[in-house]
């Protein structure tokens, strides 16, 4: 059980960029304006832990088939695998009722040999991470993203290369009611948002 909880606990925003016309911008004759502007994103990262077998777990809304999992350590991105199996998680073997939220995964390498990674990589599934300049944070690196002493970061993620955490994973007391949860956090309009949590506790863990 101890081991199923820390390779759970391993996984331990919407918010993308795009450059649109701007509606109504005055236009100098010959020429065509455009105005970069903020946009969000419809869909809600996953945070993935894959081994070496090339097995997994994810966190978030339930993946699907052909997902491409972008792996990243703290120097930036290191690789890609692509979902070929998914379920719910099940604690040896039992799948744990209200454990919404939490997926083992099967994958297929698409760059790179996992068996080959030194050091910790985690994975992401989120349209918005940069192809060269995404990259892992580490926890010492982060402040909790509510603010409140209960909660403790464990992973954080830069989609642009500004050093700045946008996607924060981290573990809480589940709002004060004493059980563990894991929460994801994603940097909104400059703010940390709460998109996704799950109590372990329902995850039989």
């Amino acid at each position: 059980m101890l081991g199923d909880m820390t390779r759970a606990w391993c996984l331990v925003v919407l918010v993308g960029f795009g450059t649109v016309p701007a509606a109504g911008s005055p236009r100098a004759k010959g020429k065509v304006v455009r105005v970069e502007r903020e946009r969000q994103s419809s869909v809600t990262p996953r945070i993935c832990d894959v081994q070496a077998d090339k097995s997994g777990n994810c966190f978030g809304p339930e993946p699907k088939l052909g997902d491409v999992i972008t792996l990243v350590d703290e120097t930036g991105i290191v690789g890609e695998a692509r979902i070929t199996e998914t379920s719910a998680f099940a604690l040896a073997g039992r799948a744990s009722k209200g454990c919404d939220g939490l997926w083992a995964v099967k994958t297929e390498v698409l760059r790179d040999d996992l068996a080959n990674m030194v050091g910790r990589t985690m994975g992401v599934i989120d349209p918005a991470m940069h192809p060269r300049l995404g990259r892992m944070i580490p926890k010492e690196q982060l402040s909790p993203p509510s603010g409140r002493s209960d909660e403790v970061p464990a992973v954080g993620f830069d989609r642009d290369g500004d050093r700045v955490a946008d996607i924060i994973l981290s573990q809480s007391s589940c709002d004060g009611s004493g059980s563990m949860c894991i929460e994801e956090w994603l940097r909104v309009e400059g703010r940390m948002v709460r998109v996704h949590q799950v109590n372990f506790q329902n995850c039989g863990l």
